[in-house]
């Protein structure tokens, strides 16, 4: 298997390329896109979150802006969710050379597209509830 580099993550990938790997190539790739990304969104949506509802309309303008922004990451989650579904429902009838290892790696990347949907459908609404001063600390066990 193809060990992937930081420059690899981050560059934009041709579709002969994207052809060329293997389901368990694109599976790990796209995981460790989705793990990079949330690094970086996870701490900005708490900041969106204490931000949004404290410092008036420019706050409250800021934290739709990230509601929506999320928004859209989780539609973009949900909508990679169908087509791997799609995906994982055709592959017993086109794939004819493996098509149990095959259908092992899209359960996979289904399980991590609709996590990632989850995860940015969750941040949407931590942000919305720091817009309207939803205090988060009743909700979480710690």
């Amino acid at each position: 298997m193809k060990k992937f580099t930081e420059r690899d993550l981050d560059r934009s990938w041709s579709s002969d390329e994207v052809g060329a790997l293997s389901e368990g190539e694109l599976t790990k790739l796209a995981f460790l896109r989705d793990y990079k990304n949330l690094i970086f969104f996870v701490p900005a949506a708490y900041i969106l979150y204490l931000i949004g509802g404290s410092f008036g309309i420019v706050s409250t303008i800021i934290g739709w802006i990230g509601v929506v922004m999320f928004g859209l990451f989780a539609l973009q989650g949900l909508f990679n969710t169908g087509v791997v579904l799609i995906s994982l429902l055709g592959t017993p009838f086109i794939d004819n050379a493996s098509p149990l290892k095959n259908s092992i790696w899209k359960s996979l990347q289904l399980v991590i597209s609709f996590g990632n949907f989850a995860i940015y459908a969750a941040l949407a609404f931590l942000v919305y509830g720091g817009i309207y001063g939803v205090d988060i600390k009743e909700y979480t066990p710690w």
